[in-house]
């Protein structure tokens, strides 16, 4: 966090700088990673080439994963440790942990979501997912995320439109443009 500490500082008006060795409050943290991820965004999608573009995925996810406690981040951790060895439950305990003492953090909700899709419940990835758009609307890993769900079920026009509101904010997002052109051939036909 001392880097988002700096960038709030090196923003805010002399008058308003605290002592470099002040602690930010929750309010001062929250306006910081905001404003760090606001940054990330605008980069993301002038993003000259796909090396550049990952590269400003990660730093986004990484800011994503920043709960801001120490205790959530220890829970978050050992679900993605599970996530990785294929051990759902697990994973799904420490996810709905986060989900339950920290409501507020999206990537708790995202990371819930993707346990409920790989158990195939649909029904409860999308209202996890929904709140992950609710906390952060630019999630592009939760809209893409939307788009894969809705394809599943049928709903071509509402993964196109999920699938493009994910390039728009991530141009650069892994078979993003690939998911897209059959569904405008799909939902839209071709041209004339």
């Amino acid at each position: 966090m001392t880097m988002l500490a700096g960038t709030v500082q090196a923003d805010a008006p002399a008058a308003d700088v605290p002592p470099p060795d002040a602690p930010l409050s929750a309010q001062g943290k929250s306006e910081a990673r905001q404003t760090v991820l606001d940054k990330l965004y605008e980069q993301l999608a002038a993003a000259p080439d796909e090396v550049t573009g990952r590269a400003l995925e990660s730093a986004i996810q990484s800011v994503w994963l920043e709960s801001g406690s120490p205790s959530i981040d220890l829970l978050m951790s050992r679900g993605l440790d599970a996530l990785r060895e294929e051990n759902y439950d697990r994973a799904y305990f420490y996810f709905d942990e986060v989900v339950t003492l920290a409501p507020g953090f999206a990537e708790g909700w995202n990371k819930r979501a993707t346990i409920h899709y790989i158990r195939d419940d649909y029904a409860r990835a999308l209202r996890d997912i929904e709140q992950v758009l609710r906390l952060e609307p630019r999630h592009f890993e939760a809209l893409a995320g939307l788009g894969v769900i809705l394809e599943e079920l049928g709903d071509k026009k509402g993964a196109l439109d999920a699938y493009r509101k994910a390039v728009e904010i991530d141009p650069w997002l892994l078979n993003g443009m690939e998911r897209i052109r059959p569904l405008e051939l799909d939902v839209e036909g071709r041209g004339i």
